[in-house]
């Protein structure tokens, strides 16, 4: 009897040790489940506090956009002063700051209020919501501009895009008519070659009017007069088949293509300068300065004028030559009757006027409102880098073959051809009336030579990423845009002179030799020279929440 009691008690307190493992077991489930549940509560609520500020800055946004329909409409009936235009939009804000008190605060700055040379309006508009009680702020920052629509996007074509292999674009594509996409790059080695790679890639939004086209098949064509479109066969599809055509796939988006054309041989033709009648200069005249600070010659040299400056104006009767480590500063206008030569440094205080061709290297700059007009062509950068700070006005056809650098603006009525190019000080606009084309850029190299640009173009624009490798922070528009990539390595072979192609091709879309970014803070600092409207637009910067 005695076991027997022992064995129950050690029963008894087996069953206790269970019991209380399962309490606590019970305890910590319960526990855990508590905190998970609170976590998902806290989660939930904050993604919904999150959707609730997005909703409330997406609804100032829309007050913001009729207010600008609105002034809009007023500007359309007449002369808007810019003091008038700013009064306006203040106003505006402040209503709407009034219809949603209490939800979020909207500040508005002047940044630029149009007194400026360029006549540029720039307001940035800055929407605050609160997160609900997390203490964050949701940021979205706006800008108001009478600069010309069409630098508020990526790449705007009226017209056909063509995307021949693996350009990658990020941000807004505006296309007036078809898009045709094809896993086939195209360049020219000789005749018309071709390389099979990945479709194309959008990282943005895709607004086409047209049709969609698409070409996986080996193109077949080997001239170079012919436009290289029609040595494709293009075949129709939809967005439900956009996973297969684009590498990274674009957000369809209904929208107007409202986008203004500039015209560039009416603004060109407008700046355009003339030889004062009243100032002869022959060929035996010898380099002289008037009483009034003037100097004039015909064939003339930066080492023939010296040291110091020229207090008033320069007129040269044939050619001026500025050579290397040469410098010349003329405190009022430089007039030159046929060719200037800039490997130095030419400093010109008020405007300069080139009867014929420019060939500009070095540094040239100009008075802070004034600017460069050339009768002739101009060849840019085939020597050294040329640093800019002006706007000039070209009425021949531009050839660049090295790094332009400045933050201002070129109009060129003719076609311009660009290779070994970039900008590293600012934002370079370069508008033609002709053709643009990019090809033979940072050749053959693995890493991405960056150009900060908007190229702009009413005829053609053709950019090849082939043997070139370019990242364009900027944009583009072309009356038809092509763009033609691959990914990777590329390398010259010299004993067979022909391109080799890194095989496999990479499938990460940011390995493409063409990348074309669109760059925010060109709207909070506009280039010299931009072209500008009469309307505001309205453009987001950037949302955030911190």
């Amino acid at each position: 009897m005695h076991v027997l009691k022992e064995e129950k008690g050690y029963t008894l307190v087996t069953v206790l040790l269970i019991f209380a493992v399962a309490a606590i077991i019970t305890v910590s489930l319960v526990s855990a489940s508590v905190s998970t549940f609170k976590t998902v509560k806290v989660s939930e609520t904050g993604t919904q506090d999150k959707l609730n500020a997005e909703m409330v800055a997406d609804e100032a946004t829309a007050l913001i956009e009729k207010q600008v329909d609105s002034i809009n409409s007023v500007i359309a009936t007449g002369t808007v002063m810019p003091s008038q235009l700013i009064s306006m939009l203040q106003a505006a804000i402040t209503n709407i700051q009034q219809q949603k008190n209490g939800k979020c605060s909207i500040e508005y700055k002047t940044l630029k209020d149009g007194t400026a040379p360029d006549g540029i309006v720039l307001g940035k508009v800055t929407i605050s919501v609160p997160v609900g009680k997390s203490g964050k702020t949701l940021t979205k920052v706006m800008t108001l501009s009478t600069v010309s629509d069409v630098f508020q996007y990526t790449a705007v074509t009226p017209s056909n895009m063509y995307l021949y292999g693996s350009p990658y674009i990020i941000g807004d594509v505006n296309i007036g008519g078809n898009l045709y996409v094809s896993n086939y790059g195209n360049y020219i080695d000789g005749y018309t070659k071709y390389i099979q790679t990945y479709y194309p890639a959008i990282n943005g939004t895709l607004t086409v009017k047209g049709r969609y086209y698409e070409a996986g098949q080996q193109p077949v064509g080997k001239g170079i007069s012919t436009p290289v479109y029609n040595f494709y066969s293009w075949n129709t599809f939809g967005p439900e088949s956009f996973k297969k055509y684009f590498s990274v796939a674009p957000v369809v988006k209904n929208r107007q293509l409202t986008v203004d054309k500039i015209n560039i041989g009416d603004m060109i033709t407008a700046k355009a300068l003339k030889w004062p009648e009243n100032v002869k200069i022959n060929s035996y005249d010898s380099y002289n300065i008037d009483k009034n600070g003037n100097a004039f010659g015909y064939d003339v040299t930066a080492s023939q004028v010296g040291s110091q400056p020229i207090k008033g104006n320069l007129y040269v009767g044939d050619d001026l030559t500025v050579g290397k480590n040469k410098s010349l500063t003329v405190n009022g206008d430089l007039y030159v009757k046929d060719v200037l030569i800039v490997k130095g440094n030419l400093t010109v205080k008020g405007k300069i006027y080139v009867g014929g061709n420019a060939d500009l290297n070095g540094v040239l700059s100009t008075g802070a409102d004034k600017y460069i007009y050339i009768a002739g062509n101009a060849t840019l950068s085939d020597v050294s880098a040329l640093n800019l700070n002006g706007v000039m006005y070209v009425n021949g056809s531009l050839t660049s073959k090295g790094d332009v650098n400045t933050n201002g603006s070129i109009y060129v009525r003719g076609n311009a051809d660009v290779e070994n190019f970039s900008n590293s000080n600012g934002t370079l606009i370069l508008l033609c009336d002709g053709n643009i084309q990019l090809a033979n850029n940072n050749l053959y190299k693995d890493n991405p030579k960056v150009i900060d640009a908007y190229l702009y173009s009413n005829s053609n624009l053709f950019i090849y990423g082939i043997g070139s490798n370019l990242k364009i922070n900027g944009g583009i528009y072309g009356n038809t845009i092509s763009l033609s990539a691959s990914r990777g390595s590329t390398i010259h072979n010299p004993i067979y002179d022909e391109l080799e192609f890194q095989n496999p091709q990479p499938a990460d879309p940011a390995k493409s030799r063409l990348t074309v970014n669109f760059k925010k803070d060109m709207i909070l600092n506009p280039p010299k020279g931009i072209p500008t409207v009469n309307k505001v637009t309205l453009k987001e910067i950037n949302t955030s929440v911190q």
